[in-house]
Formats: C-alpha cells, structure tokens, sequence
C-alpha cells in the first residue's frame, strides 16, 4: 500500500508541475514579406503625346477595349495593383476637369484618415501635376493629374487588386508611390 501511495504522490506532483497558471493568447496577426525588386526604369513612347519613365515589373497595357488609345493601364503583377491612366485634350475647361478629378479624390475622405496633396512644377517642360496620398483604407490610395495647362489632360488613379487593408499594404503603396512619382517627374509631352 505504501508504493501505491508513493506512485500516486508522484503522479500527482508531475501534474501539478505541469500545470502551470499561464493565460494563453492568440497569436498576433501576421503579414507577408515583400521583396521588393530593384528599380530600374524604361520609358514608354508610343503614338501618343507624351513619354514617361515606368519600372522594369510593371507594364503599359491597352486593358479595357472600349478606352481611347492613349487612356491606358500601368500593371504592377507582382503587387496587384494598377494605375488607371486616362488621356483627354483640353478644349478650354482646365478648371472644370480638375475640380472633377479633385471632387473624385475627396470622395474617398470618408473612409481616409489623411488626404495629402504635392505638386509637381517643370515649367521648362510644360508639366503641371498635382497629387493626391489617399491614406486609409480606400480603394484608390494614390491619384494624380498632369498638364500643359492648355491643351493636354493625363490622370491616374492607383488600385489594388485586393480588399482595401491599408496596414498590409502600405508597404507595397509606398514602394509604387515612389515608382509614380519618377513617372510624374520624367513625363514630357510630345507633338
């Protein structure tokens, strides 16, 4: 009876050791590692009125038929993102089609925490920009316009591919960010 006991305190102590008063937690949401590539440019010059430099990973695409031939899309595959580039001629309503590109902006500000704007002046080119960081969890999270202020209008608007989560992206929108603004600096229009 003795060994029974003893096994039996034994037992019990392994139990009680092992059963240590520590509260277990979920564990923390976690996110993908993005290798970014390396940045290197080419640039598009095709049949219409501007050029511009453009990363090696993405590509200028005639996306949606029905779109004019200069109203194109920059795809990112590796990021799932797109930017949305649309062409127009001027026909003296500057003013109107910007209050129309920034009226489309500030839509988003109800689900955004930030709106910044920057511009862009290269007044020996004749390029005009203005952009938009749409920060927050939105479906465009980067747009922008740029003009001659008389006779040409390019606007893009950059979208992933994806639920908008701006935590998990931001990474990736600030890495394309900086891929769009070499585009706005390099861009020259053509005739």
């Amino acid at each position: 009876m003795t060994s029974f006991l003893k096994y039996s305190l034994i037992i019990i102590s392994f139990i009680s050791m092992s059963c240590d008063n520590q509260e277990e937690y979920p564990k923390p949401k976690s996110y993908l590692r993005i290798d970014f590539p390396e940045k290197e440019y080419y640039t598009i010059s095709d049949s219409c009125c501007f050029i511009f430099n453009l990363p090696e990973y993405s590509s200028w695409e005639q996306k949606f038929k029905n779109y004019p031939t200069c109203s194109k899309t920059i795809i990112f595959p590796k990021f799932k993102a797109e930017v949305l580039c649309e062409y127009y001629k001027l026909n003296n309503d500057l003013i109107e089609m910007s209050e129309s590109f920034r009226k489309m902006v500030y839509e988003h500000s109800f689900k955004s925490s930030a709106i910044m704007e920057r511009v862009w002046e290269d007044r020996d080119n004749n390029v005009f920009g203005l952009a938009y960081e749409i920060k927050g969890n939105t479906a465009c999270n980067y747009a922008f316009t740029i003009t001659d202020s008389s006779k040409h209008f390019f606007v893009g608007q950059l979208l992933f591919q994806t639920k908008p989560n701006y935590d998990s992206l931001e990474p990736s929108i600030e890495y394309v960010i900086k891929d769009l603004e070499e585009m706005i600096s390099s861009f020259r229009w053509v005739n």
